[in-house]
This record gives structure tokens, sequence and C-alpha cells, in this order.
């Protein structure tokens, strides 16, 4: 079971996270924007990054993994990609995946303008090439694989597993657009951190692991199989100092179950698992990063292709809609809302109240902020980034909307100062004295439009008539 949150009720109890975990919980998506209160400073919450390491560190400890997931907006916090993957390598005994998700425009945002979506926009390229620029590791095309790319594995560990398995493996069919990933080996005890695919080569692997997994020959030969794949492409020159090949294959044995007893050996991931199983799991010395970039699609990029294959699927009273064409396209999001709604907001709060509100700067009160992670002390304490403000581009949709009223209220004022010019130098109305134009001021209608009263008309002459 997996959990979205903002981490406000974890930072607060730590009997909440125990009681969560107890009830199922196995991971916690943390929203997580960036490193320092400056970074979060746009959610309006005072004291938003102690709680999220307070979260983590009693989410942690309750046995719960954490999976911090940022939505990078170019000017906002792209600068903050290297600052959070540094906080995972100082930190990996606690955090084993990373969540990027390039904006999305859609919601409030659907109709941004175009100086405002140029500026933010942010791909998944820029994400491989700014994990590079600002932390010196992987190289963009060596190392970025997409999600789907895990598809051949999971089939493997299947074949091996044999039909008769209780679940299948969780197999990624989604388009290669929609999501990338890149992992790191990390030594635990050194922090020496060197990107998988450096030292074992993930293309060629892929494609003898196919080989192994079309001729199905049963668990020993796919196992052996296997085994010799990971040999064929392993190179112990670029590995991490203290890693050997022994220690790559103990790592497929864990993550994919491959030999017998696998629960004895690495403890156990089902259900039963118990707190001698989760701790067995974190002796290994070395951790598995996984950074990963999901992009979700907006009315400015959509693709038909990627929403067929889309693998995040909402279960509806309509049926089954894919995530994108439930958020994004034609909003089937407004459509499923508005025609199943049983309650009104209104409603709501009457029947069960409303929850604490944190805006403003307000902070969150946790009657203990301490934790176990380890701070880079200058990205804690870096200020905000000012990309847009030093452009006079707005930041959110609400900005947008105010700028646009205030632009609307000063191109008013501007028509009426024209206007007034306009009647005393063209009409050659009379100021008003007081707010009031004198009633004796007004010249009468004279229907020629030029403001001067018409000259009295001169007397009929009577015609002359011969004869009179």
């Amino acid at each position: 079971m997996q959990a979205a949150t903002n981490g406000i009720e974890f930072a607060k109890s730590p009997e909440f996270c125990r009681q969560a975990a107890e009830a199922g919980l196995r991971f916690a998506y943390l929203q997580f924007d960036g490193i320092g209160n400056a970074a979060n400073s746009h959610r309006q919450v005072g004291n938003l990054f102690d709680v999220k390491l307070r979260a983590i560190n009693n989410l942690h400890e309750s046995g719960v993994d954490i999976v911090p997931v940022t939505t990078i907006i170019n000017g906002i916090n792209n600068e903050q990609v290297g600052r959070i993957i540094q906080f995972a390598l100082d930190n990996p005994r606690t955090i084993s995946f990373l969540s990027f998700q390039p904006v999305s425009f859609t919601g409030r945002d659907e109709e941004i303008t175009d100086d405002r979506r140029q500026a933010q926009r942010y791909t998944l390229s820029h994400l491989a090439h700014d994990v590079k620029n600002q932390t010196g590791l992987g190289e963009p095309a060596r190392d970025w694989f997409p999600i789907s790319f895990m598809s051949t594995f999971s089939d493997w560990a299947d074949l091996v597993h044999g039909p008769n398995a209780e679940w299948g493996q969780a197999s990624c069919g989604c388009h290669p657009n929609c999501g990338v990933g890149m992992a790191v080996m990390i030594d635990k005890e050194t922090k020496e951190a060197v990107p998988v695919t450096a030292f074992l080569n993930g293309d060629r692997l892929a494609k003898d692991i196919a080989k192994v997994n079309d001729a199905a020959r049963g668990r020993f030969l796919s196992v052996v199989g296997m085994a010799l794949a990971v040999m064929r492409n392993y190179n112990p020159f670029t590995a991490p100092r203290h890693f050997r090949l022994i220690d790559m294959l103990r790592k497929f044995d864990k993550t994919f179950g491959a030999s017998k007893n696998v629960d004895k050996k690495y403890g156990s991931v089902s259900a039963e698992r118990s707190v001698e199983d989760l701790k067995k799991r974190r002796q290994d010395r070395w951790n598995f990063l996984f950074i990963a970039g999901m992009w979700f699609q907006d009315l400015y990029n959509y693709d038909f292709r990627r929403t067929e294959q889309c693998i995040i699927p909402y279960a509806t009273q309509e049926g089954e809609i894919s995530f994108c064409a439930y958020n994004t396209g034609v909003g089937w999001r407004n459509i499923i809302e508005k025609m199943h709604m049983t309650s009104t907001l209104t409603k709501w709060y009457e029947e069960h109240g409303r929850h604490e509100i944190f805006a403003g700067g307000k902070k969150v009160g946790m009657n203990d902020s301490s934790h176990h992670l380890r701070l880079n002390e200058e990205h804690v304490h870096a200020g905000r980034n000012t990309t847009l403000d030093e452009k006079g581009i707005a930041k959110t949709a609400r900005e947008e909307k105010l700028r646009a009223r205030d632009e609307k209220l000063k191109k008013t004022a501007e028509d009426a100062r024209m206007e007034a010019l306009y009647r005393e130098h063209i009409l050659k109305e009379p100021k008003a004295e007081g707010g009031f134009v004198p009633l004796g001021a007004i010249a009468p209608a004279n229907g020629n439009g030029n403001g001067k009263a018409k000259a009295a008309a001169a007397p009929e002459r009577k015609e002359e008539v011969f004869g009179d």
C-alpha cells in the first residue's frame, strides 16, 4: 500500500506512523520540493522543510519506505535537482528512491499564458542534463532508460517463479516518453556513488535477458542464463571500489527473489513481514538508488499513443480511465466528479468539520522536530529561486489573474483620462467643479456635434410674383 502525502500528519505523530505501518502502509509518496524552507516557501507553510525531515524520520523508524516526490518547474525549483539527489546520497540508509515529475500545465493552469508556459516548461531531457550538471553523476545518453526498460527483468522473474506463483512481478509497459530512470549504486559506509550502467552494459544486458526469456527453459537454466548475462556485461574497473561481481548477483537475487529460501537470506517482503525481516533487508551494504522522472501530459503536449499505453488507471463509476485522460485532455475528472458528487464542500464541512489549514506562512506545530538525517547546510540555508521574478514572469495562475486584473484597471483608468482630455480640449466642455457641472454651463443641444449653438434662422422672404 502506498500513500501520497505532504507529511504533516506523519511529522506530528510517530504513533500515527506506526499505526499506518501496521495497517499495511509500505511506501510514503512524500511531496518534496527542495532542500531548505526557502525552497519550499511557495507552499506558504513556514516550516515545511522541517516537517518533511521529521516525517521521513518517523516513517523510516516505523518501517515505511519513503519516496520523495518533486514537481520540477523551471524558474521555481529546477536548481533543486542536484541538491535533492545529494540529500539522498548523504542518507543512503534512508532514501532508496527519488521521483521527479516535470510540471504538467493542467487544472487551473490550462489557460496559462505563452510567456509563462515557455519560461516554466521542464522536460525529462532537462532532468537528465541537470543531474549531470548539478551533481556530476551519469551521462544522459548512457545512463537514462525508459521506465518500461524494467519489464524485461520482471518478465525474467515471472519465468523463474513459474505459473503457479501467487503474485506476478510488477511490469511497466508504459510509453517510452512517459518516464525515464537512472540507477545509482551507493556504498552506505563510504558514500561512494556510481551509476549502475557505468559498470554494467544495460543495453546489451537487456538483450541477453530477452533471449533467456524467449528460451523459457525453466527456473534453473533461466537463473544460470541471468548470471552469465550479468558476468558478460559487468566491468569491475568502473564499479565502486568495494563492489564485487557477487554483490551484483546478490542484488538481482534480493530484488527478484530468484533463489530458494530468499526470505530467510534477505528478509521477507510479504504482508506478514516482521521487524526482523525489515532489519535484515536494511543490513545490505549497498543501496540501489533509483532516480526516476515521470512526465505527465497536458493539453500542450498531449499524445494519444501515450494515453493508450497508460499503466496508471483510475477506477471510476464510469469505468477505468487512464491517468492522463482523467487529469488532462477533455477533463474526465471534472465530468466524473460532477456526475457523482455526493456532497458539497460546505455540507461536508458542516458534517465532518474542517482540518487545520496551513497557509500564509503559518507553521506546523510539532512537539519534536529532531531527526537523524544528514544535511548540507549550504543547501539548507540557500535562498529561493528568483529567476521568474527577475524576468517579470508570473509564477502561478493566481498571480497571472491578479496581473490581468491590475492591467485591466490600469487600462480603464487611462481610457477615462483620455476621455476627459477629449471632452476638455476637443468638445470644449467646461471642467466639472466639485464633481458637478453647473446647469447654466450646459449649452442647448444643437444636433451639429460641434458644441456651438446654431445661428438664428433668417426671416423668410416672400417671393415676388410678376403682376403683383
